[in-house]
């Protein structure tokens, strides 16, 4: 029996969700299978035969959270396979996420013999807005038709590499320009730019939600600080839809997204055994 272990970080459940779909068909096919997001701190379980990780691309990269979790890991010294994944609202976008992801890991001794990018829905919807939500659901099935295929392909021994490359319509300047103004810029100052309007009314939901504590409610008002990531799980589980960013103004004249079986506040680490 193959013990698999599955960790995630994800604002609004994309990443969540494709894991989880290949938790099940690892499950399905006699694997002991462990699945929880890196935000909870837990270790790489014990002798792990598989590990896989399914991480958002934001600017072309991976949050920071994920690239310092990653460095955080301790050195394998023994061989051990592993996994990327990618969700992405426009694959053609994925950038340098995949091999960021793969160059930390293979620095640590993991051999990375699998990775892809799923199609999943956006969720930026402070200055895009993303699809309606039907659309929004037709997109989820697919990518989850994908990540079963995906599974199955990982325990079927077939490997991929995702291939790298700019996105159409950008320049390689207008690429590498976005990813390291987000990189190191953005992210480290757009918390600084959340706002919220008047139909705000403290009720506390976006402080419980956000993953990395980054959310304080002070004179009835929500404060975000620095450690934010931009996952926008606060923008769209708003009740209100209250939570803008200056620059782009209200987003109540758009749609908003999160995964719809995704309940953050209720999801514990998971661990199933198919023998019990």
């Amino acid at each position: 029996m193959m013990n698999v272990d599955l960790k995630y970080f994800s604002g609004t459940g994309n990443s969540y969700k494709v894991l989880d779909t290949c938790k099940d068909v690892f499950i399905q096919n006699g694997c002991t299978t462990t699945l929880s997001s890196i935000t909870e701190k837990s270790d790489i379980i014990e002798g792990a035969d598989l590990i896989g990780f399914c991480f958002p691309v934001y600017a072309f990269g991976i949050p920071r959270i994920c690239r310092k979790y990653l460095a955080g890991l301790p050195k394998f010294d023994h061989p051990t396979k592993a996994f990327v994944l990618i969700t992405a609202g426009d694959p053609e976008e994925s950038g340098f996420s995949i091999m960021e992801s793969t160059a930390i890991l293979k620095n640590k001794g993991l051999n990375v013999t699998y990775s892809r990018v799923v199609h999943m829905p956006s969720n930026w919807t402070v200055s895009m807005n993303p699809p309606p939500r039907k659309e929004a659901q037709r997109i989820i099935d697919s990518g989850i038709i994908k990540a079963k295929a995906i599974a199955n392909e990982i325990l079927g021994g077939v490997p991929y590499h995702h291939a790298f490359n700019y996105p159409p319509g950008y320049s390689r300047f207008g690429f590498y320009k976005d990813y390291y103004l987000f990189k190191w810029l953005g992210v480290s100052n757009l918390w600084r730019s959340f706002r919220t309007d008047e139909t705000c009314d403290a009720c506390g939901l976006c402080e419980q939600l956000c993953p990395t504590r980054s959310i304080q409610i002070e004179n009835s008002t929500p404060k975000w600080t620095n450690t934010c990531e931009q996952c926008m799980r606060c923008v769209n589980y708003c009740p209100k839809q209250a939570i803008f960013q200056k620059e782009e103004g209200s987003i109540k004249d758009k749609n908003t997204y999160h995964e719809p079986t995704f309940k953050p506040l209720k999801i514990k680490p998971q661990k199933d055994h198919t023998a019990d």
